[in-house]
């Protein structure tokens, strides 16, 4: 009768055990809905990586690169540090042509502090203002 106790206790703690190993596994996982912009969002993200790190590949760019003294290895290591609205920002740059400046909206900032500077006097650069003073 000992051993018929002890095969039963035995089998009874291995059972048990599986019992909580398993659970434990379960409830670690847990599932979480996302939303559809968050899941483009990754997706676009990834895509605009890929595409920069297709441009640094580019023969033309890591002879440029090289000609500037830049390592292109680093340059790859330093893409993959950029944050996602870093990577966004470059690649949108980079698509729009505006890598520089704004030039109109240079002028425009421009035109503005000489139409004020006019206006209190201390320039005459356009003839249809009138000092304030």
């Amino acid at each position: 009768m000992g051993l018929l106790n002890l095969t039963k206790t035995g089998a009874a703690i291995f059972l048990s055990a599986q019992l909580v190993l398993a659970t434990q596994a379960v409830t670690m996982a847990q599932a979480e809905m996302i939303g559809t912009n968050a899941a483009i969002t990754k997706y676009a993200t990834h895509a605009d990586r890929s595409f920069l790190l297709n441009e640094l590949q580019r023969d033309d760019v890591q002879a440029a690169m090289i000609e500037q003294g830049v390592d292109p290895a680093e340059a790859e290591q330093r893409l993959a540090a950029l944050s996602d609205a870093e990577v966004a920002t470059m690649v949108q740059q980079m698509q729009d042509g505006s890598a520089g400046a704004d030039i109109v909206g240079t002028l425009f900032t421009v035109f503005i502090i000489l139409l004020v500077t006019d206006f209190l006097c201390f320039t005459r650069i356009y003839n249809f203002t009138r000092c304030i003073r």
